[in-house]
């Protein structure tokens, strides 16, 4: 959405402001629910859009943002294979592959790693998978990931969303407010402790949100 004050007001641009509905079903009739309309212009309504580099959908999935991440890095493949034919040091190609292709496939990660699927998280790990058989041709993916010290690709996602839930943790974190802390009674066993508790719900989308998920895993 787009705003700016002239003559002390605020006015939205249409043109550039989009709509996004929510819905988690496909059986939902989006065509039945009226568009927004500001000053008689009817806002546009859209699928997806993106947000900080990451792209959101309507169904709540992350189709899009994967598709967006392995096209991305699909483009900077060449760069390694390019730096390999010119013999250049296998430690330098590694630098350059966490710099430019790494770095895009764990961008705010701990928002879409725990809503992945399996296919999805591996697809991202083939493309890690690829530049390193350009690197180490003659060895496994399991050699190469020693020889280059670099882990899988989802064990690092997962490293990286403990970590920024640990820091949430923090009383004086920005997002500790988020956190939903659990009742506790003087009768509850010792192995209730954890401080935090989410409900459970027949929606299975909300137990793959970053904190339902943290939570889940008692990080």
């Amino acid at each position: 959405m787009s705003v700016w004050t002239q003559d002390n007001g605020m006015y939205i641009n249409v043109v550039k402001t989009k709509e996004v509905l929510i819905h988690l079903s496909n059986k939902t009739d989006v065509n039945s629910v009226p568009n927004i309309e500001i000053n008689g212009q009817k806002v546009e309504r859209v699928s997806t859009f993106k947000l900080l580099g990451v792209i959101f959908s309507s169904n709540l999935s992350w189709d899009e943002h994967v598709s967006y991440m392995l096209n991305k890095t699909a483009k900077r493949i060449y760069c390694i294979r390019l730096l390999v034919r010119a013999r250049v040091r296998e430690c330098d190609i590694i630098e350059v592959y966490c710099s430019v292709i790494r770095s895009i496939l764990e961008y705010a990660c701990p928002v879409w790693h725990p809503g992945l699927t399996k296919s999805q998280s591996d697809d991202l790990e083939r493309v890690q998978k690829r530049c390193l058989k350009l690197v180490f041709p003659s060895v496994s993916y399991k050699e190469a990931l020693s020889a280059s010290g670099l882990d899988l690709l989802a064990a690092r996602r997962e490293n990286i969303t403990k970590k920024l839930f640990n820091k949430i943790k923090d009383e004086n974190h920005v997002l500790h407010e988020l956190l939903p802390k659990r009742v506790t009674t003087s009768s509850m066993h010792m192995r209730n402790s954890y401080p935090y508790h989410v409900s459970i719900t027949k929606v299975t989308r909300y137990g793959r949100a970053f904190i339902p998920y943290c939570i889940s895993k008692r990080y």
